[in-house]
């Protein structure tokens, strides 16, 4: 019993006793890579399936007002967050200008801090007020407590972001804190902030691996079956 993969893209099966063959059994080799390769791209392609749902950068915003950006899932899961938050000018942290940054997403708020991006600070650099999902953040401008009057950016990672199947929607707003202890809304020409590079990535469902795990059992139990067609030809 031999197994040739012959220039015409075929696996074939062949018989032969004393030269002369007997049974010979052909695989289209086309199909077989074609259904690799459709398996292959789900594990690959459906691992993490990223999109950029707003690339930004927003114009300079004001304090005391939101964004909001619209985008469709498919179907109800589980994501993964990113963005780049932008301070301009002397947009302040945890001091008596104090403005405070939060996100929400389908009404639900997933994130609230204060953060220096030009406007300094008399703590931190960065303060969180609310973390549920356990975001992740850095200061690349490496701003520190200092007040530079020069902006700056912080970028944002989350994991575990339940999506709704259909549109989803998340609102950034930034607002001055306005009480006895705080001095309130100062406006574009003293500070403003905005958006960028929002991406969403879609992380598959059990049913999405379950279906390519079942596509590789059917490609062994195949591969098995050819293996004891193979021993049934030989010649006793």
């Amino acid at each position: 019993m031999h197994l040739i993969f012959d220039v015409d893209q075929t696996i074939k099966l062949k018989q032969t006793v004393n030269g002369r063959v007997l049974i010979e059994k052909g695989v289209d080799m086309k199909l077989v890579l074609s259904l690799v390769a459709l398996m292959m791209g789900g594990v690959i392609g459906g691992s993490a399936q990223a999109a950029v749902v707003y690339a930004g950068p927003t114009a300079e915003m004001a304090t005391d007002s939101s964004f909001s950006v619209n985008f469709n899932s498919g179907m109800a899961t589980t994501a993964a967050l990113s963005f780049v938050l932008n301070g301009y000018a002397s947009l302040d942290g945890q001091n008596f200008y104090e403005d405070d940054f939060t996100l929400t997403l389908n009404g639900t708020q997933i994130f609230a801090g204060t953060f220096n991006l030009g406007g300094g600070s008399d703590t931190t650099q960065a303060v969180v007020f609310s973390n549920p999902l356990g975001a992740t953040f850095t200061n690349p401008t490496n701003n520190g407590t200092g007040i530079c009057f020069c902006g700056g950016q912080e970028t944002f990672s989350f994991a575990g972001v339940q999506l709704l199947a259909g549109n989803n929607e998340l609102t950034f707003a930034y607002n001055s804190v306005a009480d006895a202890n705080h001095a309130g809304f100062q406006g574009l020409g003293d500070e403003g902030w905005g958006v960028q590079n929002v991406t969403v990535s879609a992380v598959p469902e059990l049913s999405t691996w379950a279906m390519m795990i079942l596509g590789f059992c059917g490609l062994g139990l195949w591969a098995s079956r050819l293996k004891q067609q193979g021993r049934a030809l030989t010649p006793t």
